[in-house]
């Protein structure tokens, strides 16, 4: 419903770059619904910007992240490798169409892939957002809570265009080593599984897409849906019963 500015920007640093990033934000909250009543500014030396938000929502429509439940199919709604491909921008080595599908997915709202998922027709189980924690990490939480464990098919999971040429040549942040220290011990691999694949699994992503945990007899109509809505859906696995390996990440 409505949001605060938070911003901390250099005293030195050039204010158009402020501008564009006040402007950029002020659009994806106007496209959300969402009206922006203000804000507070520091100087740092280091820019950071961000919304404090508040809205409302139907308590009988909380989509939760404890009830997925064996025999449930998992969507994906982006590509991931926003992680690797930031650090790639950072160090000077991205190249431009990269560049161009890492920030269209980062400036597409989820709003379209919810509102679908969200729909009465769906028996949706369980749905959360992919970030800091990467596509293990978040998967680990549903898989805890809801006492289940998970069947991620490699092959299935989408890559950003030019994610795994920044992985083979070191572009990887802090996060994604953080995360696979954190998660990979509730990981099993299939032979064969190659190592920058794995590390994909595990990259953080800024605005990543949704995770639906879907009943299987509705996953192939929601993934039709999600397409139409312009939500780029991808079925990615599964939802097994509760095993030794929380998540398995399978060849096929």
């Amino acid at each position: 419903m409505t949001s605060l500015a938070l911003v901390c920007f250099p005293e030195k640093a050039d204010l158009y770059i402020l501008e564009r990033i006040l402007a950029g934000g002020l659009s994806k909250m106007m496209e959300a619904g969402c009206t922006v009543i203000g804000g507070h500014s520091i100087r740092d030396d280091e820019t950071k910007f961000g919304y404090a938000v508040t809205g409302k929502i139907n308590p009988q429509r909380v989509m939760v992240n404890g009830e997925a439940r064996a025999g449930d199919r998992l969507l994906l709604t982006k590509r991931i490798g926003t992680g690797v491909i930031s650090t790639a921008i950072k160090k000077g080595a991205a190249e431009e169409k990269w560049i161009d599908a890492a920030v269209h997915s980062m400036t597409t709202l989820n709003k379209a892939a919810a509102e679908v998922a969200t729909r009465p027709e769906f028996e949706v189980h369980t749905m959360t957002d992919i970030t800091g924690f990467g596509l293990i990490g978040h998967a680990r939480e549903i898989a805890v809570a809801s006492e289940v464990s998970m069947r991620v098919f490699a092959n299935q999971v989408p890559p950003m265009e030019g994610a795994f040429e920044c992985i083979r040549a070191g572009h990887i942040p802090g996060g994604l080593k953080a995360n696979r220290e954190f998660a990979e011990c509730v990981v099993a691999y299939d032979e064969g599984i190659e190592e920058d694949v794995k590390m994909l699994m595990f990259d953080p992503q800024t605005a990543g897409g949704l995770l639906i945990s879907v009943r299987d007899s509705d996953s192939q109509r929601l993934a039709g849906e999600l397409q139409s809505a312009g939500v780029e859906a991808a079925e990615i696995g599964e939802v097994i019963a509760h095993s030794k390996s929380l998540i398995s990440v399978a060849n096929t």
